[in-house]
């Protein structure tokens, strides 16, 4: 069972930078490599109305050696006129250890609601994240969602919080005494450029993970790694394939619409509870008072 949200992969314009970001103390914060990098994702986001690619998602806990990787679907769909923006991931096929087994696993978050669907069980799980008059804050959502959100839509509030390096695309899956287990991404990562996120000390994100590094294709400029360690040492991976921008997709992936109650779907539903709601299991409502719940 999937505990996580998933996010989108930054979108970005790949700066002509291979170094880390350490500059001079005379050289201006705007004008660094990092700023420079930042802003260019900014400024591809805008032109992002959908994006579909393949997906991966690799989760391995280092204390109890287990490997989870779940394959497939990723979906992006943008509104730049309203600022609202939906993500979608159809999962197919899930790999324990060494058992492979089709699953079918939807999940969708459309900026104020996150829906977990099983069809197979008809079980159907929805939990609003914000209140209906507020904007949830991307930041917050990093201490679940195994994907970064879109960077270039909030470059001052990551540079508020975290410490952020331009790396060498080998950087950290070489060699790594850490995390020897790394290093067969090596081959997945030609052409590319790497950046590495750390939550600053006092930030209040510190204790969540220690770094994400997340890296972009060079010739296309779209997301195709991202890799998150947890303090325990624990790791999601997470791999995007035959990325494609601004296709048409179909509206339904994204629809968080509660099933009816002659469905035969169990439904359990968590409505907003304030900022405590954070760790609020989910609760059965009757139909009725669903449906008063925009």
């Amino acid at each position: 069972m999937l505990h996580t949200i998933i996010m989108l992969c930054a979108l970005s314009v790949q700066p002509d930078v291979q170094t880390t970001d350490q500059a001079p103390a005379a050289t201006n914060a705007a004008t660094s490599p990092a700023r420079v990098f930042m802003e260019s994702l900014a400024k591809t986001d805008e032109s992002i109305n959908t994006m579909t690619g393949q997906v991966q998602y690799t989760i391995i806990q280092a204390l109890e050696s287990d490997l989870q990787k779940r394959i497939g679907n990723l979906y992006l769909t943008t509104d730049h006129e309203n600022g609202q923006r939906g993500y979608a991931v159809r999962f197919n096929s899930l790999q324990l250890d060494n058992r492979l087994s089709d699953i079918r696993e939807h999940y969708i978050f459309d900026g104020r609601w996150f829906v977990e669907r099983l069809p197979d069980q008809k079980q159907f799980n929805k939990r609003e994240l914000v209140a209906a008059d507020e904007q949830l804050d991307p930041m917050e959502l990093m201490r679940e969602a195994p994907f970064w959100v879109s960077l270039g839509r909030n470059t001052d509030r990551v540079f508020e919080s975290y410490n952020i390096d331009l790396l060498d695309r080998t950087d950290g899956l070489a060699n790594n005494p850490d995390f020897p287990e790394l290093s067969f991404l090596i081959e997945t990562v030609e052409d590319s450029q790497q950046i590495k996120l750390s939550p600053k000390p006092g930030s209040g994100f510190e204790d969540d993970w220690e770094w994400v590094r997340i890296w972009f294709n060079s010739a296309t400029n779209l997301p195709m790694l991202y890799v998150k360690a947890d303090w325990s040492g624990d790791l999601q991976i997470v791999q995007l394939f035959d990325v494609k921008t601004n296709t048409e997709l179909d509206p339904r992936l994204f629809d968080t619409t509660t099933p009816p109650p002659e469905s035969g779907w169990n439904s359990q539903i968590s409505p907003w509870r304030g900022d405590a709601d954070t760790t609020v299991n989910s609760q059965t409502i009757q139909y009725e008072v669903i449906e008063q719940t925009p």
